[in-house]
């Protein structure tokens, strides 16, 4: 994959943060690296699943924007299909 991948146009000062979390819903992995996030995923256990949150941050803090979204079906789909 050469593209990036991104939610958000490329002027938005959100960053995207992927969390790799497993059947209990608890994070193993987080980061901000797109094809990271995929490696991880996919030699993650059984059941795992992928989120994407949107967050502002300037210097000092970030804050949370709207919800984490699961894509772990999306990313599957997409894999599936370029396989």
């Amino acid at each position: 994959m050469s593209e990036v991948i991104a939610f958000h146009p490329r002027v938005s000062p959100l960053v995207n943060l992927y969390e790799i979390v497993d059947e209990k819903g608890e994070a193993i992995w987080g980061g901000n690296d797109t094809h990271e996030a995929i490696r991880y995923l996919r030699s993650s256990p059984v059941n795992c699943r992928i989120l994407v949150s949107g967050w502002e941050s300037d210097d000092e803090d970030a804050h949370l924007v709207g919800q984490p979204i699961d894509i772990t079906k999306l990313i599957y789909s997409v894999l599936a299909v370029n396989q």
